[in-house]
């Protein structure tokens, strides 16, 4: 039966059937080596993206990651990377000021903006900046006391035994001015306030601009971001919404958006799983995405990964090439495509571009692989099957968002 865009949109937001987050946890006992603790966070993540009934709960996590970033390079422990990876899976269509505050006291944040440190008499404003600059507001929008008085507000916000616990006695308990309120700010009162004081309507907008360019294009109409802000602020800055919001546009189902985003690598990877059917035991995608350029629990630095033009480079594509590879030789021993050197040319280009769910392909994309079963059919039957497995992984549609 038909489905309206509403009815659509409505099944697609329906977290209800996501998996619960707690299911299936990975061992990360210390006892275990670097290796397996790191390919099991991977694996959990990427099989709940590859099988998910709920998956814009995984694409929602991807795009926290990027926003609240945090690395393992710094931060070192597993268990506090996937704790966050975890408060984006559970906050990350919730309430915005929910999300913001646990991932302010969240142990691998505090690791990683150096926030552990912060102690009266001598405030680190690192992760000060970051929750205005990067996290909510954006450049401009804050003044340097602002940092410097927010900065004191969070001091004592620490870690014991590598769990967040608040210091009392490193806490700065004299009045701070911050946005020109003058008052005995502590820590979470400053991100309530960034959120749900004067500056919300800017916060919104900052934060729906950047969801919209995730999941539409980049560069969006101030018409567009002020619809979609106005929106936010309305549900109560509820990031369900907002996501609603923004795929409710006329513009979400335009040519621009169709063709506006190259998939990140870990997009990438996750598409080619789910139209194979292939898990991440059988594809390991972890070390394929180091070399593509997006390693799970590594963004690069504060600000995390940037789109298109970011992706497209000699290595990134070497290292797709050799992905695609690995996983037509795994689907070749499943006996995918066994039948195709027994069809027409068309017909097995069909089948192989049907696989990939490539069902709106242009003519360039559809000659050349008609193109190479005529040649590989003058030489190699089983050369052909081997191609039509790989090379759909490679083409213009698939490499697109």
């Amino acid at each position: 039966m038909d489905q309206t865009w509403d009815q659509l949109v409505d099944h697609v937001l329906n977290t209800d059937l996501a998996t619960p987050a707690n299911q299936g946890l990975p061992d990360l006992n210390e006892s275990r080596s670097w290796n397996d603790r790191f390919l099991d966070m991977v694996a959990f993540w990427f099989e709940r993206a590859r099988t998910s009934q709920a998956p814009i709960v995984e694409k929602m996590v991807l795009f926290w990651h990027g926003h609240f970033c945090s690395s393992m390079e710094k931060v070192s422990y597993h268990k506090m990377m996937f704790d966050q990876n975890q408060i984006f899976r559970t906050e990350g269509l919730g309430n915005f000021e929910t999300l913001t505050q646990k991932v302010s006291i969240d142990p691998a944040m505090l690791r990683y903006l150096d926030n552990f440190q912060n102690r009266k008499g001598s405030p680190n404003e690192n992760f000060a900046r970051e929750l205005m600059e990067l996290f909510t507001l954006g450049v401009g929008n804050y003044s340097e006391d602002d940092v410097r008085e927010s900065a004191r507000a969070w001091t004592g916000h620490g870690l014991d035994n590598q769990q967040y616990a608040f210091n009392a006695n490193r806490h700065d308990n004299e009045s701070k001015t911050f946005f020109g309120v003058t008052q005995n700010w502590d820590g979470p009162d400053i991100v309530s306030h960034i959120i749900n004081g004067p500056k919300q309507q800017i916060v919104a907008r900052f934060i729906a601009k950047k969801l919209w360019s995730f999941l539409a294009y980049p560069n969006p109409a101030d018409s567009i971001v002020n619809a979609i802000a106005s929106s936010f602020v309305s549900s109560g800055m509820n990031i369900k919404e907002l996501v609603r919001a923004i795929v409710m546009r006329p513009e979400f189902v335009s040519t621009q958006a169709k063709q506006g985003l190259i998939k990140s690598p870990i997009e990438f990877a996750i598409s080619a799983m789910i139209q194979t059917g292939l898990t991440a035991a059988e594809t390991n995608p972890q070390w394929s995405l180091r070399s593509m350029g997006q390693h799970p629990f590594y963004p690069p630095n504060v600000s995390g990964w940037k789109q298109n033009g970011y992706w497209v480079s000699a290595s990134s594509v070497w290292a797709k090439t050799q992905f695609a590879s690995q996983l037509r030789w795994a689907l070749f021993s499943n006996g995918e495509l066994a039948d195709v050197a027994d069809k027409p040319v068309s017909d097995a280009v069909n089948d192989a571009l049907e696989f990939y769910g490539l069902r709106n392909v242009s003519s360039s994309t559809r000659d050349a692989l008609h193109t190479y079963v005529t040649a590989e059919r003058q030489t190699s039957n089983w050369a052909q099957r081997a191609g039509l497995l790989m090379l759909p992984l490679l083409t213009p549609e698939f490499q697109l968002a």
